[in-house]
């Protein structure tokens, strides 16, 4: 009984095989005479599709809250312009120590612009930034207080107008309002000051073979030319020892004779008295 069963199990099973096999074969049959589909050329009218380049965008200024100037992007600066064309660039921005001598137990924190004025470095400081003062390059304004100058990253909160004031605070110098942000110009490199000579010229007159009496004063002169005739004998004695053993005569003196009683006395010289006149 089983093996019938069996038997026909098998039979089916290789009836469907066969089945099975025969609808693959007209499939794969079919899809080789279907014809092929036709590719659409382009032509004039058919619409083409263009790769859309994406252009960076400049860096643009941030606004600040509160009604501040923007912040200016890297490398840019915040430049202010005053009346007459006068224009400054704000490039670094920070904090600087300062000891007041009145009261050196407390020192006060300084606010300090680095500013580009003209192709040349100065700097505007203040206690905050609503009143500031002119000063000089940072170093110069680093050595004047003793205290060194502690810059942050980039200028920021800066007021939309800066106000220059005179040293001593109570007159308004300038008022510059915030323009624009760009960039700002080269600083100018200070020249080198030549280095000075190690030997400076000799004066005129003067010589530099031994000691001449040339350009000396006058009593100088004189003194040497006295040394000079003083010396003269000596050489002539050493040149002929029996001239220098000889002495020399010794002129006598003619004395003037004497005037005889009552002559007339002599007139001064320059005067001339007249004729018939009484001794």
């Amino acid at each position: 009984m089983n093996r019938a069963v069996l038997r026909v199990a098998a039979t089916r099973s290789r009836a469907l095989a066969a089945m099975l096999s025969a609808a693959l074969a007209q499939g794969a049959l079919a899809q080789q005479a279907a014809p092929a589909r036709p590719v659409a050329a382009r032509g004039a009218g058919a619409p083409t599709v263009q790769p859309q380049v994406v252009q960076p965008q400049a860096a643009q200024p941030q606004a600040a809250p509160g009604g501040a100037a923007p912040a200016c992007p890297t490398p840019q600066a915040a430049a202010f312009s005053g009346a007459k064309g006068f224009r400054l660039w704000v490039t670094r921005q920070g904090t600087m120590t300062v000891t007041n001598p009145l009261r050196p137990l407390s020192p006060e924190s300084v606010q300090v612009l680095q500013v580009v004025i003209r192709n040349k470095l100065a700097t505007a400081y203040g206690p905050d930034l609503s009143g500031l003062r002119r000063g000089p390059s940072p170093a110069a304004l680093e050595a004047q207080n003793g205290a060194s100058i502690q810059w942050s990253g980039r200028p920021e909160a800066l007021p939309p107008t800066l106000r220059i004031l005179a040293d001593d605070g109570g007159e308004v110098l300038a008022e510059l309002a915030f323009e624009s942000c760009g960039d700002p110009p080269k600083v100018a490199e200070p020249k080198a000051k030549a280095p000075a000579a190690a030997s400076r010229a000799a004066p005129k007159g003067a010589s530099t073979k031994g000691t001449s009496t040339k350009g000396a004063p006058a009593g100088d002169a004189q003194a040497e030319a006295a040394k000079g005739d003083a010396a003269k004998p000596d050489a002539a004695a050493a040149a002929d020892p029996g001239k220098a053993s000889a002495p020399r005569a010794v002129r006598p003196r003619r004395e003037k004779a004497a005037e005889p009683a009552g002559a007339a006395p002599r007139a001064p010289g320059g005067f001339v008295l007249p004729q018939g006149a009484i001794p």
